[in-house]
């Protein structure tokens, strides 16, 4: 699937997910239960979504927050 700037949404799959019921405790999601959340999703919701959590934000989805896992500052002054 492809939203409006021709991005796939298999690209995803490089980046890890996690999700949160409150914002404090993040767990990771596999990649295989992120293609089955977003594959339930209207077209559109899920072009919402990918957007969303593309530009770095977290997305509110049934009870729970999803975004790609932030990387360490560790990893980032490399």
């Amino acid at each position: 699937m492809k939203d409006q700037y021709n991005f796939e949404m298999e690209d995803l799959g490089a980046f890890p997910f996690e999700r949160s019921a409150d914002y404090d405790f993040w767990e990771a999601v596999s990649d295989e239960e992120l293609n089955q959340i977003l594959e339930a999703l209207p077209r559109d919701k899920a072009r919402t979504f990918v957007g969303v959590v593309r530009n770095g934000s977290s997305f509110l989805l049934n009870d729970f927050h999803y975004r790609i896992k932030p990387r360490k500052a560790s990893a980032l002054k490399q």
